[in-house]
């Protein structure tokens, strides 16, 4: 069980050397590679997406990007345990973008495994309440073409893709987004590791997402149980997605711990606490480091309790 951090947008802000470098000095093991940056999710939303992401590149195209910072985040000693994909994969108003983002994923799995990075986050497609067009059974239907479209890659690569429990938020009012039911997502998961005949999906349980949807830690995560292979680790208000670190917000953190204990947990602790960052460095880049120190102990805190 490793402690990692998120790597957006701490790297983005200070650089690749001096961002992994201050993981490392706050005690990290390893990073959760926000591979997401690739695209820009406003392009998505106005089909003006082609030719501006590097997954749409061969695989030795994509290394080559990505060579420096790689060989800067190993300098460093860090493992990268889980990697965030680029989102969202679907638009109403451009429903085309599935496609393009089915043949993104593939190499953005393709390059996960070349660099040993074992978990891979792609989101689902939600069911917003503002959506006319969509229904549940249409929305369920562009779910099951996203993921079983990633199966004959996933068979030949040693990558998990983890499904994320989603929410959305209309006129103020957060529902429950794709997997953002523990039952739902159990049973999407069970369905498509059966469709795969392999274990090659599982859930990437996010904290704030719990929090804000007001789900228990103590039902969620023994219904999930084993199909947890990765966690998004941050608190909120339960109004707002804050992503900050633990302890500053309403998140029952002895229900998470205990729940995780319960079901014999033994992936690592990855905390997407950017805005804590960003917050941090907005004020006095001086603190950053101190609040780093702080997130990545309370990762070793809850690894004990966790571990028993």
């Amino acid at each position: 069980m490793k402690i990692c951090i998120q790597t957006g947008d701490i790297v983005d802000r200070l650089g690749i050397r001096k961002g992994y470098s201050i993981i490392k000095r706050a005690g990290f093991e390893a990073v959760d590679w926000n591979l997401d940056h690739a695209w820009n999710g406003s392009d998505i939303r106005k089909g003006t997406y082609k030719g501006k992401c590097i997954f749409e590149k061969s695989l030795e195209e994509v290394k080559d990007r990505y060579a420096c910072e790689l060989s800067v985040i190993r300098e460093n000693g860090l493992i990268i345990t889980q990697a965030h994909a680029p989102f969202p994969a679907y638009s109403v108003n451009c429903p085309e973008v599935l496609d393009y983002a089915i043949e993104i994923y593939k190499r953005n799995i393709e390059y996960c495994d070349a660099i040993g990075c074992k978990n891979l986050v792609i989101h689902g497609i939600p069911l917003s309440m503002a959506d006319e067009i969509n229904t549940v059974e249409s929305i369920r239907q562009l779910n099951l073409k996203l993921y079983t479209s990633l199966i004959p890659v996933l068979l030949r690569c040693n990558v998990t893709v983890c499904l994320e429990n989603l929410f959305t938020n209309y006129r103020g009012v957060m529902y429950r987004g794709h997997c953002g039911d523990a039952y739902q997502a159990a049973a999407f998961i069970d369905e498509l590791n059966a469709l795969a005949g392999k274990e090659v999906f599982g859930l990437c349980l996010d904290t704030g997402h719990q929090n804000l949807l007001k789900m228990d830690f103590r039902e969620s995560i023994p219904v999930l149980n084993k199909r947890i292979k990765a966690l998004h680790i941050h608190d909120n208000d339960a109004v707002t997605d804050l992503h900050m670190a633990p302890l500053t917000g309403t998140v029952r953190w002895d229900y998470f711990c205990a729940s995780l204990k319960s079901i014999g947990y033994d992936g690592d602790l990855d905390f997407e606490t950017f805005n804590q960052t960003n917050k941090v460095l907005d004020f006095d880049e001086e603190l950053l480091l101190p609040w780093m120190k702080l997130i990545c102990k309370t990762g070793k805190v809850f690894k004990k309790r966790i571990e028993g």
